[in-house]
């Protein structure tokens, strides 16, 4: 899972891994601690893991590097979410070609302004991704992407097993955008968008939301 198996990560990017004990949701707090302090003492028995330690976080990881391949990996329990969303922005990747390329300017940009921490309660990468294919939906004159939620209800949904969940996927759509910006343009609108227009976007979406609600009534 993560940025390496979806595409958007760099050549300094760890390795993301979860730890699948079963298909129903595990307690994060316990539970996940418990198996991954099994794991890391394990772990550290062997000379091939070095600075072997547990992050403890909302989702908890067990944190490592292998040094026969000079690999930083990051391993969670059972955080079916994680491989949702990695499946997600895989699928996404195919839609347009600019996609990968500005999240990963992005993500340098906000490593580089110190915002790209979640250890220290600034944005991940995962939501960064996440704003900029929102503003390649609904923040460009001609969208770049399209909604895969709503062109594919059944494929990405709360509900469907992580099981059954092929990451890589190739996704069956015609999609081809009409926009034509370069990357350099759609940096510019995206730091723009974020800047001065997505709160007065939002606000208006709630608006028309709270009027729509009120007519039913």
């Amino acid at each position: 899972m993560g940025s390496t198996l979806s595409g958007f990560g760099s050549n300094n990017s760890d390795v993301d891994m979860c730890f699948l004990i079963r298909r129903e949701e595990v307690d994060q707090r316990f539970e996940a601690t418990d198996k991954l302090s099994a794991l890391m003492h394990e772990l550290r028995n062997h000379t091939h893991f070095q600075d072997v330690e547990i992050i403890y976080a909302k989702v908890p990881i067990l944190r490592f590097r292998d040094s026969s391949r000079n690999l930083e990996v990051d391993l969670n329990c059972n955080n079916h979410v994680g491989i949702q969303n990695t499946h997600l922005l895989y699928c996404y990747s195919q839609m347009d070609w600019r996609l990968k390329p500005l999240v990963l300017v992005v993500k340098l940009w906000a490593q580089f302004q110190g915002i790209n921490d979640p250890k220290n309660m600034t944005i991940s990468s995962y939501s960064l991704a996440l704003m900029v294919i929102h503003f390649l939906q609904y923040g460009v004159g001609q969208p770049v992407l399209p909604c895969l939620q709503q062109m594919f209800p059944h494929k990405f949904n709360d509900l469907q097993d992580v099981l059954w969940i092929k990451i890589n996927e190739t996704v069956p759509t015609t999609w081809k955008s009409e926009n034509i910006d370069s990357l350099g343009e759609l940096l510019l609108s995206f730091l723009e968008y974020y800047a001065r227009r997505f709160e007065y976007d939002i606000l208006f979406i709630l608006t028309k939301l709270f009027n729509m609600q009120l007519f039913c009534v």
